[in-house]
């Protein structure tokens, strides 16, 4: 992989460009055996069982703005130690997530203010500043890239394979319910500012002082 030859030609594509690739080369299925979300490779972490995450949020990936990152899961209640909002947190900081998981907002807070002269109330960060940062990721997500486009609300799902039950194991038949995951995506939509589609909505954009990024989805029909 590392020097591009042979086979590692195509896996140094990365998890789901390679399938799609073999898929063309084979003429045969092989995405559904890439597990991955918009592109991303799912690490470790499962669902099915709702106790091998952090979270343990069945939408932990699907409506993460980095999909299959398992450091940037997405959860409800959003201020929660969970959210994906408190992840941003961590990136903007540039720190280390899993340091975090026991401390309180307000001293990871005294660590910004220490080093930038910033105070950081909860209620700013979770309600303003974090909210930003995700309405600025969502937007640059449903834009997508020179090879890859993503429909919001259709691919805010899990691979295929998550749907099916644990096939052994002491919870052995679990899997995700599929009502109470589109239940909770959109609860999860309501509670960012994002519309029906998994959209943001004019009114958060403009509340968070981002009317380029309104007038930016509208030109391009996602508004």
């Amino acid at each position: 992989m590392a020097f591009r030859e042979g086979i590692g030609d195509i896996l140094a594509e990365g998890i789901y460009r390679a399938a799609l690739k073999l898929e063309e080369m084979k003429e045969t299925e092989v995405l559904k055996y890439a597990i991955h979300l918009k592109g991303m490779a799912i690490g470790a972490h499962g669902l099915k069982s709702g106790k091998d995450m952090v979270t343990r949020s069945p939408i932990g990936y699907s409506v993460s703005v980095q999909a299959g990152d398992h450091t940037s899961s997405a959860a409800l209640p959003i201020d929660g130690r969970g959210s994906e909002l408190r992840s941003i947190m961590s990136d903007s900081g540039v720190y280390c997530n899993f340091t975090t998981f026991t401390l309180a907002f307000a001293q990871i807070a005294s660590f910004y203010q220490a080093v930038t002269g910033w105070e950081l109330p909860k209620e700013r960060w979770f309600g303003e500043k974090a909210l930003r940062i995700l309405q600025l990721q969502r937007t640059v997500a449903l834009l997508g890239g020179p090879d890859a486009e993503w429909r919001s609300k259709q691919d805010d799902t899990l691979p295929s394979r998550f749907w099916e039950p644990l096939p052994s194991g002491p919870f052995k038949g679990d899997s995700i319910d599929k009502i109470t995951f589109e239940k909770l995506k959109s609860e999860y939509y309501t509670a960012v500012g994002w519309n029906e589609e998994g959209v943001p909505t004019p009114e958060i954009l403009q509340k968070l002082d981002l009317k380029d990024v309104e007038s930016k989805l509208k030109k391009e029909g996602l508004l």
